[in-house]
């Protein structure tokens, strides 16, 4: 029996062209209060609330918008959820990552000058 390359490969182009591309939408006026707050929240408030960051996070403050910012604006904020070289990946657990979505929300906050 001969196999068809072509056609097996024009299979599984079409196949994979099925597959559902996930998009981040996001909005042109991002908020701390609306759009960054819940993310932080959600995410990384197991370590860096208000009640327990001493014991857990090193002492780094992001639980208010202040401290948020101050650790947007240095960079460390966008290399620890990027899990870039030079930075302690966030959230602090073996290959873990927040979502791409949540990480570019994030990144358009931090450039467009962390509106409250």
């Amino acid at each position: 029996m001969k196999i068809n390359y072509l056609g097996l490969l024009l299979l599984v182009i079409a196949f994979s062209s099925c597959k559902k591309k996930s998009t981040c939408e996001i909005a042109e006026n991002i908020s701390y209060s609306k759009d960054i707050a819940p993310i932080i929240e959600q995410k990384c408030f197991m370590c860096h609330a208000p009640d327990v960051y001493k014991k857990k996070a090193s002492r780094v403050k992001i639980y208010d918008y202040k401290s948020l910012v101050s650790v947007a604006k240095d960079g460390r904020l966008l290399g620890a959820i990027k899990h870039e070289p030079g930075f302690i990946a966030m959230p602090y657990r073996k290959n873990e990552k927040i979502d791409n979505c949540s990480i570019a929300l994030i990144e358009a906050w931090v450039t467009s000058g962390n509106q409250k």
